[in-house]
């Protein structure tokens, strides 16, 4: 019962994504990408799966940061998403089980790094190429298969978004708002 439950947060977190590429701002794609994290983090936690809770909490607090990024300048410093990847490096060295604690940490990482380039090109290659397969990975071997969807729809919908606004359109200014 504990794993329907969960899956289903799963779904959950996939509805908010399927809507956060679509937006045509880095903020807008922040606040729902957050929200989503709630419903992923539960998931996890219902699945004992605490190496993506504890990256899905950090990625909650690094999305909120990023949402002030303009408004606070000393947030523009690449010393902030080196700390961020250096607890979720703490974090897995601490809790090492398995080979498979290393896939929360480089999906964390990877996107921190392209959040932090606030460039809607990065963010969106970022997740199509490492970010979403990895979570995937990790969903699948936890059976998060919520969390399988939600990645198969964030690729999906990487894709529509690219599709969408084109390769150059994303370079316009409104995604960086």
């Amino acid at each position: 019962m504990i794993k329907i439950i969960a899956n289903g947060f799963g779904v959950l977190s996939t509805l908010c994504f399927i809507f956060s590429f679509q937006v045509k701002s880095n903020k807008g794609l922040f606040i729902i990408q957050s929200i989503a994290n709630v419903f992923y983090c539960t998931q996890f936690y219902l699945l004992g799966a605490y190496g993506g809770l504890f990256n899905m909490g950090l990625q909650i607090i690094r999305n909120m940061l990023l949402l002030k990024i303009n408004d606070w300048k000393w947030l523009h410093s690449f010393v902030w998403p080196a700390v961020f990847c250096a607890m979720s490096f703490a974090y897995m060295l601490i809790t090492w089980k398995s080979w498979m604690d290393i896939i929360p940490f480089i999906a964390f990482s990877v996107s921190t790094l392209a959040f932090w380039t606030n460039s809607a090109k990065m963010l969106r290659l970022s997740e199509l190429f490492c970010v979403a397969p990895a979570w995937l990975l990790y969903d699948f071997l936890n059976g998060a298969y919520g969390g399988v969807l939600n990645e198969l729809v964030i690729l999906a919908s990487v894709v529509v978004s690219i599709v969408r606004f084109g390769w150059k359109g994303l370079d316009d200014p409104e995604f960086q708002k």
